[in-house]
């Protein structure tokens, strides 16, 4: 990958600058909100290099990153469905993700957001996880909950994440995702809540590109 600019100064204007020239290189206009929204989700994530995603890591990749690469408009209707297109094992690396084991738990078993945040304060707090982050053996134990709600303003705006290809059920149920275990049953069920037949795109990843929509 070729670099397109290199910009100085302060990092807050250097980096809304650096943006600014991402999204006018790469940027691709959509004339209006789609019904449905087609993502695929690579294996690798964004935290450490060739680790395998897991279910927590896939959520932030497609929900907190790919879609917080738009501009003027959410790219998906009011309570459309998005579609990741991702197998969701329930897989969390050895050492360095047990964080994020550990906060998945905390979601399967919570009851409530209080619940949740309860587990977080837990977390905030855990000295033996905050030692094996200090040493470099794991990532901090907040990152998980960091990750999670970064899904928050998508997840307000969408009626429904199906998953397919989705290899454990369970994992997708415990993050409030559909189950699906093809590309054509979690397209029927999106034509489904659109009344039947769906305004559809596809967001090519990765690298994802930002959407201007209208």
């Amino acid at each position: 990958m070729d670099a397109t600019g290199a910009f100085a100064g302060p990092l807050s204007v250097a980096h809304a600058e650096a943006l600014l020239r991402g999204i006018a290189l790469r940027g691709t206009r959509l004339e209006e909100p789609v019904d449905a929204l087609v993502v695929g989700v690579p294996w690798i994530g964004p935290h450490v290099p060739r680790e395998p995603l897991n279910p927590i890591t896939v959520a932030a990749v497609a929900l907190g990153l790919a879609l917080r690469l738009r501009r003027d408009a959410f790219p998906i209707r009011p309570d459309g469905s998005l579609v990741l297109i991702h197998p969701l094992a329930r897989s969390f690396a050895h050492g360095t993700q047990t964080p994020y084991a550990t906060m998945f738990s905390a979601l399967r078993d919570a009851r409530d957001r209080e619940e949740l945040a309860e587990a977080e304060r837990g977390a905030a707090g855990d000295e033996r996880a905050l030692t094996a982050y200090r040493a470099g053996a794991a990532c901090h134990p907040l990152l998980p909950y960091a990750d999670w709600a970064g899904c928050g303003p998508a997840l307000s705006r969408l009626g429904q994440v199906i998953v397919a290809g989705c290899r454990d059920a369970a994992a997708a149920r415990t993050l409030g995702f559909v189950p699906s275990h093809g590309m054509s049953s979690a397209l029927e069920m999106a034509h489904g809540v659109a009344g039947g037949r769906a305004r559809l795109g596809i967001l090519l990843a990765p690298p994802y590109a930002p959407l201007l929509v209208g």
